[in-house]
């Protein structure tokens, strides 16, 4: 078993009815979060993030308001669904979790 307790990889969250669309360009170019917004009325709000937190650690998010902190952490015991990318807590996919796995989850101590 792998000592690392939680790993996004290339996590990436989209708010807005054309995310899938605005996903998929953002694949196919190199569009700026300004780009996204102007073509597709969407907003960036995590893009392209890859952590790993070991067993044990103590890791902090830190950074200006409004730069994706909080909705890196909901994605942790999915309150939202990543656009794109991998959630694994303790060794579960936890995008696979049904209701009832992702409540015994979140109620775990």
């Amino acid at each position: 078993m792998s000592d690392s307790a939680i790993v996004l990889k290339n996590v990436w969250k989209i708010f807005g009815d054309k995310s899938v669309q605005a996903m998929e360009a953002i694949a196919n170019h190199d569009l700026s979060k300004q780009d996204v917004l102007a073509q597709f009325d969407c907003v960036v709000g995590v893009a392209d993030c890859s952590l790993s937190v070991h067993r044990g650690e103590i890791f902090c998010i830190m950074g200006l308001s409004g730069c994706g902190k909080s909705t890196i952490v909901r994605h942790l015991n999915r309150l939202i669904e990543p656009t794109s990318g991998s959630v694994t807590v303790l060794g579960k996919d936890i995008l696979a979790l049904n209701a009832t796995e992702l409540r015994q989850m979140r109620t775990r101590h």
